[in-house]
């Protein structure tokens, strides 16, 4: 049940041609984007105008242009190219966090988790894209750009699903649109807008020869283990990390509690250890707003070098109980995947590399067994014995979707009523985009971090984007959510309802589909994920040490 080609494993270290220097400029990795990608969304434009071609409208008509240069004023056609939002930054606030928030949420949204909504109303207003306040929407490749804007709803059109919605995309985003450039305005009004979706060619898994048996293989994905110290939902209640953890680990390791002998594989999916902010309160300092201080510190310079110092040592305590963790797993036979996170000693910027062996000495020393993974994450599982029987595992510790969620915040229809709390004259109301959503947008756009390297930092490579998808994922996950969330996709990116539907969807030969899965932090909620291999169901195992 061990993964093929490397299935988690570190990636070779690359050639001195493949060093990715700061001086490069970032421009290469959208050309790299937009060649991978174009193929694939004219490819599904093309649909859209098979279909289009019997209506009472000439959208039929529209011929692909090569680049945005060459379009012309008043036919129908088909462009190709990188989304581009030009929002005021003026409307957007400065944001109070920090590196040591407790996770990418609170870094991102930092008035989320607070009782008072009215800031977290302020900080995804600021991403709201209103055209009434200037904002800007383009459509740009080598040659140029285009303004683009949505048809009006007064226009002759049918209605479709493939609307043009500027809160539905974000910077970096490649999609082709079938449209009109309008000769008095130069602007180019959408009457459908087309991602590049995962690639069809994927692997198919025989569901027909691999019966779900009382041993099914299982992978089990966990995120956020948190190790280190206790997180405030366990500070509040009283409960504690440390115990839930043991509960995980009787619960892989004992046949008869778990059932582990199904269990093929675990990934570990980013938040290994605590953030900065917990591990200092653990060492009994304060921390505020990011800063940390000793009570016994007489000057700047020696307060900085104990903290730093105190900082060091806990994380150091942290990885060794990760250490500890991952080698219990292990030598019960399961093998293990870690993927770094946003706090783990690693790079920060995507794609991280592979946490250091001298950091997990014990889990290392599994050398068949441990895989010091790349974030994103990218592995073939074997379903079975047959060797045609694989699954493609795809996910990451779940930074990109929180920073993609920034970006599609929706205005919701209704008002909020005038009161003493509203202030600027802004009364709408703004809700933000689930992480499951979120993940089902990437999905579609056939790339897993759309927003780097504008708003998620990336390295500026030039040769290839890294985070196209180039083949179609059986499981497709993030790490680091605040719940709970799964969906069945079709081959055209749609929601299937019934696992039954989809099962017979695979076995009758059409393309397989792929099972979309957010990943709770445990150490909030004290939740594991599982996914049977053979039929793509999915569930969720919950341990708690705290009665209700």
């Amino acid at each position: 049940k061990k993964p093929r080609n490397g299935g988690g494993a570190p990636a070779p270290p690359p050639a001195a041609s493949q060093h990715h220097p700061y001086a490069r400029q970032y421009s290469h990795i959208y050309a790299a984007r937009l060649a991978a990608l174009r193929d694939r969304c004219v490819s599904n434009a093309q649909r859209t105008l098979d279909v289009s071609s019997s209506s009472s409208e000439n959208v039929g008509s529209a011929e692909v242009v090569e680049q945005i240069i060459e379009v012309k004023e008043g036919v129908w056609s088909v462009l190709v190219g990188t989304i581009v939002k030009e929002m005021d930054p003026k409307r957007r606030p400065l944001v109070n966090s920090s590196y040591g928030s407790c996770d990418t949420q609170s870094f991102l949204f930092p008035s989320v988790n607070g009782s008072d909504k009215e800031p977290a109303q302020e900080s995804l207003r600021s991403y709201l894209f209103d055209s009434e306040k200037g904002d800007v929407l383009h459509l740009e490749d080598s040659s140029g750009r285009v303004e683009i804007a949505p048809m009006e709803i007064g226009d002759d059109r049918e209605e479709h699903n493939f609307a043009l919605d500027p809160n539905r995309v974000a910077t970096g985003v490649v999609a082709a649109v079938i449209g009109k450039v309008s000769v008095e305005k130069g602007v180019m009004y959408v009457h459908s807008v087309h991602f590049a979706g995962p690639p069809v060619d994927a692997l198919k898994l025989d569901r027909a020869s691999n019966k779900q048996t009382s041993h099914e293989p299982t992978l089990l994905i966990i995120s956020g283990l948190g190790c280190g110290a206790d997180s405030p939902t366990d500070v509040s209640s009283g409960g504690s990390l440390a115990l839930r953890r043991e509960m995980l680990l009787e619960y892989l390791t004992q046949p008869k509690i778990g059932n582990g002998a199904s269990f093929c594989r675990m990934i570990v999916a980013g938040g290994g250890v605590a953030s900065p902010n917990q591990l200092e309160r653990g060492n009994g300092e304060i921390s505020n707003g990011g800063k940390t201080t000793k009570g016994n510190s007489h000057d700047d310079s020696g307060k900085s070098k104990s903290v730093n110092a105190a900082r060091s040592s806990k994380l150091a305590e942290s990885l060794r109980d990760l250490d500890i963790f991952f080698s219990e797993v292990l030598s019960s036979g399961i093998p293990v995947d870690y993927i770094p996170g946003w706090h783990d000693p690693t790079n920060a910027n995507w794609p991280q590399r592979p946490i250091h062996s001298c950091l997990l000495p014990h889990s290392c020393s599994f050398v068949d067994l441990f895989g010091r993974s790349t974030n994103p994450f990218e592995g073939i599982l074997s379903v079975g014995d047959d060797e045609n029987a694989n699954m493609r595992v795809l996910g990451s510790d779940g930074l990109n979707i929180a920073d993609l969620r920034r970006f599609l915040a929706m205005s919701s229809s209704s008002k909020i009523e005038q009161n003493n709390n509203v202030t600027n004259g802004d009364s709408t109301s703004v809700e933000g985009t689930s992480s499951m959503d979120a993940l089902h947008q990437t999905f579609r756009y056939g790339h897993m971090a759309p927003t780097g390297p504008d708003s998620l930092p990336t390295f500026p490579s030039s040769e290839s984007d890294p985070f196209v998808m180039q083949t179609r994922p059986g499981i497709y996950f993030a790490g680091n959510c605040e719940k709970f969330e799964t969906r069945l996709v079709d081959v055209n990116g749609d929601e299937v309802d019934e696992v039954d539907e989809a099962n017979a969807m695979a076995v009758e030969g059409e393309q397989p589909v792929t099972r979309l899965v957010c990943v709770p932090r445990f150490a909030e909620s004290g939740e594991v994920v599982l996914v049977k291999l053979n039929t793509l169901e999915c569930e969720v195992v919950s341990f708690c040490d705290v009665r209700a």
